[in-house]
């Protein structure tokens, strides 16, 4: 869906730029608990993906990383658009093999690892596809981590300090901090006035950063110059100093993801149209199209982007739970019945579709079938999901 020949890494090649010169270490996960205590929720939660990905972070702090992949995965295979887990899943590569930044900057990692990065490159897009705001926090776990910032200076000027910085502030979570730093950095290469000086990690990181703290004008603004920048020359990104492993269509993505959340519906389905109409294969695209018509009630459209998503991607459950719901809001219950079972027999982890059947079930008159629904839904769903199985205990009692 979303061929590669660039490799995924954020700084391939400003660290190796200065990892001789400059003392690094990437830095520990932050974890909840400790991993016996994470081992012991998913046993409890085992359909639970947040559980999953969470002792999957816990196994990657204690360099158990087939454990980490195998727990990452699992989270995958419950909800197909988890994002934390599937980026989590693009930077594992690094960290199973420190030396994987330096081959890949220098064209030479061996052929047994290609397929490896190849994989690595789609989850980088499928988590951002699924969630162009998911957390960046899993960078820290493989880049180099809390520079010296005097150090930097001294070996690269400042201007290469507030570029270092500035990553540093998206995998911290400090957003805000971040979309300050890079520009200050703008200013300082006088990139407003010589747009062409802006790298395109640049560009992107502080779109993505300033979407997560709502400056969504200037998240417009920097995906519009990326998408700018891609047609322009396809090949721009072998010459840039941060690699984002992302195509001139995915670009049209991104841009119209921030059209959608800064307010602009209209110009977000034009956009994600215009996506789909370079690769009809970009699924997510028929997805936010549906969530905008449902939002404005428009079922009938939101219901044919619904069925236009399954028909690219058959394999994602979650798609037949997203249609069984719009039709539900649709009033069409027989139809988000059927749907809700289909959903279940594909993703028979996935407890979700199962409270919108009893939902279902109850609209049709189906007291027994919806009881069966709500008991099977309870036993079935993850603790976190305590307000839908509070919900779902108050229509038992009501039937």
């Amino acid at each position: 869906m979303f061929p590669r020949n660039v490799i995924v890494g954020s700084l391939v090649a400003l660290l190796g730029m200065t990892a001789g010169a400059v003392p690094m270490a990437a830095q520990q996960l932050k974890l909840p608990v400790a991993l016996a205590e994470l081992e012991s929720r998913v046993r409890h939660d085992s359909n639970d993906a947040a559980a999953h990905y969470n002792v999957g972070l816990g196994y990657w702090n204690a360099k158990r990383f087939d454990d980490a992949e195998r727990s990452l995965k699992q989270a995958v295979a419950i909800e197909p658009r988890f994002a934390p887990a599937l980026l989590a899943l693009s930077f594992l590569p690094y960290a199973r093999n420190k030396q994987l930044w330096d081959q890949a900057l220098a064209n030479q990692v061996p052929n047994e690892l290609r397929s490896a990065l190849e994989q690595s490159g789609r989850y980088y897009a499928r988590a951002f596809m699924a969630d162009p705001l998911v957390e960046m926090t899993i960078m820290g776990a493989v880049n180099p981590h809390k520079l010296d910032m005097l150090d930097v200076q001294d070996y690269l000027g400042e201007v290469f300090g507030l570029y270092i910085q500035g990553f540093q502030d998206c995998q911290d979570g400090k957003y805000a901090d971040g979309v300050g730093r890079f520009a200050t950095l703008i200013r300082e290469i006088d990139g407003d006035r010589f747009p062409q000086r802006v790298p395109d990690g640049v560009l992107w990181y502080q779109g993505v950063a300033a979407g997560h703290v709502g400056r969504f004008d200037l998240a417009i603004g920097n995906f519009r110059r990326l998408l700018a920048n891609s047609l322009a020359a396809q090949d721009k990104k072998k010459n840039d100093i941060v690699r984002v492993p992302l195509n001139t269509n995915e670009y049209r993505y991104f841009l119209a993801t921030m059209l959608q959340l800064g307010g602009k519906p209209d110009s977000a389905l034009a956009l994600y149209q215009e996506v789909l109409s370079n690769d009809v294969g970009v699924y997510m695209a028929n997805v936010q199209r549906a969530n905008i018509y449902e939002a404005a009630r428009r079922y009938p459209e939101a219901v044919a982007e619904r069925r236009a998503a399954i028909n690219a991607n058959p394999d994602d459950p979650t798609l037949l739970l997203d249609l069984g719901v719009t039709l539900g809001k649709a009033g069409q219950f027989t139809e988000a019945e059927q749907t809700l079972h289909q959903a279940i027999e594909q993703g028979p982890r996935d407890a979700r579709p199962l409270f919108w059947l009893g939902v279902a079930d109850m609209q049709l008159g189906k007291k027994d079938e919806a009881k069966d629904a709500f008991t099977r839904f309870i036993a079935l769903a993850p603790a976190r999901f305590d307000r839908q199985i509070a919900a779902a205990r108050q229509r038992l009692a009501g039937l």
